[in-house]
């Protein structure tokens, strides 16, 4: 099973534009949480979380692979699929 940890943060530029990408991907099945680093900052760090928006793709409960920065909703599909 896949899932993302989504951090981001509402003064964040870029995570307001990739923000509904999210939420298209999550209506269409993928399984996201959308964590805001002002708020979850124990997360932030046992993550190492130092650029928002970060994305990092867990499979079967274990991190596989992290991309930063702003994507396009093809990129986050190939993130997700292509691990």
């Amino acid at each position: 099973m896949k899932h993302v940890f989504y951090f981001t943060a509402d003064w964040c530029g870029p995570c307001k534009k990739v923000r509904p990408i999210v939420q298209e991907l999550i209506q269409e099945g993928h399984s996201f949480q959308i964590i805001d680093v002002d708020i979850e900052k124990e997360l932030v760090k046992k993550f190492e979380i130092s650029s928002v928006p970060t994305f990092i793709l867990f499979k079967n409960e274990k991190s596989v692979n992290r991309i930063s920065g702003a994507q396009t909703k093809n990129q986050l599909e190939s993130f997700i699929n292509n691990e």
